[in-house]
């Protein structure tokens, strides 16, 4: 069978389309109606104790954002299916699309009307990216699963973390159990974050969006596109 090739456009969440942080609005969620409290807190003291050793070095970066990353899930723990939907329609619309970062939209606007597929990828969760993209009709959405234990949130995610190499191999899996083929020397990628190297690796147009400082130093050196 021959297979018509097609071109994607790969858009980190956080940081890249968007300024606002899920965790952010997730944990004023929580204060504002008196839900999870102690898993909020917990979540929010362990790693702003955890920073200063962040800072000088004694915890790597990546290990420090996966566990960000990871215990995330913990603001949920307990919640049902049908109230997290609640929480992550509020999110998107009050939350995270207000800080839509118009000139990145732009791209993806363009993108969408030269028919490249659109692909939302994140280490945020699978639900609430779903939601968000649906908003703004990209085609897909790829991110960390929660796990759900008697219709509610455990509280832990189902490995791996949607971060780093771990995104790139989420994102071939999903193209390849989908039958499609891509032209990734066409295809576009964007992202904010030095660990989305390998995603931006993946393709023949990477574009760093308000790199961080070692992203910034790669984009320059390799002569990549740098909004």
């Amino acid at each position: 069978m021959n297979f018509i090739e097609k071109k994607i456009a790969l858009f980190d969440f956080d940081g890249t389309l968007v300024a606002g942080h899920p965790w952010l609005g997730i944990a004023k969620h929580n204060l504002k109606t008196k839900k999870n409290l102690l898993p909020t807190f917990c979540y929010i003291m362990s790693h702003l104790a955890a920073a200063p050793f962040w800072k000088a070095g004694l915890i790597s970066t990546e290990k420090y954002y996966q566990s960000w990353g990871k215990g995330l899930a913990q603001l949920l723990r307990g919640t049902d299916i049908k109230k997290a939907k609640e929480i992550f329609n509020w999110l998107a619309d009050g939350h995270l699309l207000p800080t839509l970062k118009k000139n990145v939209f732009e791209r993806l606007k363009k993108h969408q009307e030269d028919g490249y597929l659109i692909i939302l990828t994140s280490g945020s969760f699978q639900d609430l990216i779903e939601v968000f993209s649906s908003r703004l009709n990209i085609d897909f959405a790829l991110g960390t699963e929660l796990e759900i234990v008697k219709n509610r949130f455990s509280g832990r995610i189902i490995p791996p973390l949607c971060f780093g190499q771990e995104k790139v191999e989420k994102v071939k899996k999903f193209l390849s159990g989908n039958g499609l083929k891509i032209n990734f020397q066409e295809s576009f990628a964007y992202s904010d974050s030095f660990f989305d190297l390998p995603l931006l690796e993946l393709v023949g147009h990477p574009i760093a969006v308000e790199p961080d400082k070692k992203l910034l130093r790669i984009a320059r050196n390799k002569g990549w596109s740098i909004i």
